[in-house]
């Protein structure tokens, strides 16, 4: 671990300036300074470009990429390809990180360690389900703990060597709009040598009206099939085999999300 070492903080940018300068200012105010902060400009109407531009004029560690409406996940990419340092960190532009985020994830990065994953505090209607862990895992327990839904499946809170990145990692269809963060970690698990989990919030995900995590179109079977083949596409045979019972635990447990929607949905139609 060198306290030099240089991270890049990447953050895809898609209409939110009533948000943005809060999300930057949090990075920027990093306890651990050694960053170069990317902002990904995904083609916005709004002011948010604007905004990017005024964050390069006053902190030399910031770039900025303007570039056409393609999705988080081209934005992402852009972001990545353009890195300088050998760890990336994503943020979700309408989101901020407390400030000892950074420092708190580098602390227990080493040789042979490739993603150091956090904790994340939550500001919305729903309580996050997940159980904080402080535990060294290697490839096959952090891919069965991310099918067993015991970790977030965000990619966001996280640091994770650059290196993990290839076309396999991004080549999520862009029909995917919800869960393809999901699928994002699951091909990078399958990269890893080894995976830290903390027990520390690293990040503050705070929910709003018309984001993506608020619309789920896995209630729309088309888009379930669509989604079954990413995923089958994106675990490796050999992975599948091993894995077999933590893949049909997901499966289960997706069921019985579905099953829970259309009976929350029959009692709110049955009072109205």
């Amino acid at each position: 671990m060198e306290m030099n070492s240089l991270i890049s903080v990447i953050v895809p940018v898609y209409n939110t300036a009533a948000y943005l300068d809060r999300c930057v200012k949090s990075i920027a105010e990093q306890t651990f300074k050694n960053l170069e902060i990317i902002l990904v400009n995904d083609g916005s109407t709004d002011s948010s470009g604007t905004l990017c531009d005024s964050w390069k004029n006053k902190d030399s560690r910031v770039c900025v990429i303007h570039k056409g409406n393609g999705g988080v996940t081209t934005a992402r990419k852009t972001g990545v390809e353009n890195a300088s340092g050998e760890w990336v960190c994503f943020v979700d532009s309408d989101d901020e990180l407390p400030e000892n985020s950074i420092y708190t994830l580098f602390m227990h990065t080493r040789y042979d360690i490739d993603i150091v994953y956090g904790m994340y505090k939550y500001t919305g209607k729903w309580k996050p389900p997940y159980s904080s862990y402080n535990l060294e895992q290697n490839t096959l327990q952090y891919m069965k703990f991310l099918l067993k839904k015991k970790i977030h499946h965000g990619l966001w809170a996280r640091l994770m060597r650059k290196k993990l990145f290839d076309d396999f990692v991004f080549d999520i269809p862009a029909q995917i709009t919800n869960g393809e963060d999901f699928m994002m970690n699951l091909r990078l698990g399958q990269k890893v040598r080894r995976v830290i989990l903390l027990s520390d919030i690293v990040y503050h995900y705070i929910s709003r009206t018309g984001s993506a995590a608020t619309n789920n179109p896995m209630l729309n079977k088309n888009y379930r099939i669509a989604y079954e083949n990413v995923f089958n596409q994106s675990m490796h045979e050999e992975y599948r085999k091993a894995l077999s019972m933590a893949i049909i635990w997901r499966k289960t447990l997706i069921i019985w999300w579905l099953l829970k929607d259309i009976v929350k949905k029959k009692l709110f139609r049955s009072k109205l």
